[in-house]
C-alpha cells in the first residue's frame, strides 16, 4: 500500500469523526428558594419557536420533548406534557426576560403550580468541507403559587462532521445541535434524588 493511500484512508477516517463545541456553567439563574423536592409534578408546555431566521419546517415539540421527558425522569422530577400548542400563543420574548407575577400565573392549565416552558431561540447549519450546525436554547421553570422564576438556563451547542460524508450530513447538522442544546439546559436543573425535603 502506497503511502499516498494510506494517507488517504487517514484523512477519511479523520473525516468522519463527530466533533461538537458544548458549553458547560452553572445554571444562569436559581432562585435561592428553589426546593426541587417539593415539585411533585411539573407541567412542560409545547417548544417556542422564537428564531428570527426560521429557515425549513420543523417539528420542534416532537424533537425536544421526549428529551425533556427523558431528562426529568433522570432528575426524578414527575411531570406532564402539554402538547396542545394554543397553550403557549401569546407568550412573547418579553414576557420571558422580565415576567410579571401577574403574567407567571397564566401560565400553563388551570390549577396547575410548576410550569416549565422550553424555547428555541436560534439554530443554524453551514456547509464548508464537511458541516457544522448551531443552536441556542432556553429553558425557564416557574412557581404559579408564588409567581417566580425558580430556574433559568441557555445553552448554546455547535457540532460538526468533517470530510465529504460530513457534507452530505448537512441537513442532520441544524437537528443535531438543537437536540445537543436541549439536553445541555437541562444538565443544570437540580437532581431531585438529591434534594432534602
Amino acid at each position: 500500500m502506497t503511502s499516498r493511500v494510506v494517507s488517504s484512508l487517514l484523512a477519511f477516517s479523520l473525516g468522519m469523526v463527530m466533533w461538537g463545541c458544548v458549553t458547560a456553567k452553572p445554571a444562569d439563574f436559581m432562585a435561592p428558594q428553589f426546593q426541587p423536592s417539593q415539585v411533585d409534578r411539573l407541567v412542560v408546555l409545547p417548544v417556542l419557536d422564537h428564531r428570527v431566521d426560521r429557515q425549513g419546517v420543523m417539528d420542534l415539540d416532537a424533537r425536544i420533548l421526549p428529551i425533556a421527558e427523558r431528562e426529568l425522569a433522570r432528575l426524578g422530577y414527575g411531570y406532564v406534557v402539554v402538547r396542545d400548542r394554543q397553550s403557549i400563543e401569546g407568550i412573547a420574548r418579553e414576557d420571558l426576560e422580565s415576567p410579571s407575577s401577574e403574567w407567571i400565573g397564566t401560565l400553563g392549565p388551570p390549577g396547575t403550580r410548576w410550569v416549565m416552558t422550553l424555547v428555541l431561540e436560534a439554530s443554524s447549519s453551514s456547509l464548508t468541507f464537511g458541516s457544522t450546525g448551531l443552536a441556542e436554547m432556553t429553558g425557564y421553570l416557574f412557581d404559579k403559587q408564588t409567581h417566580t422564576l425558580l430556574w433559568k438556563n441557555k445553552e448554546l451547542s455547535q457540532v460538526g462532521q468533517g470530510g465529504l460524508f460530513g457534507m452530505m450530513m448537512k441537513g442532520m447538522m441544524e437537528g443535531l445541535a438543537i437536540e445537543t442544546a436541549a439536553e445541555l439546559m437541562f444538565r443544570t436543573l437540580p437532581d431531585r434524588h438529591q434534594s432534602k425535603p
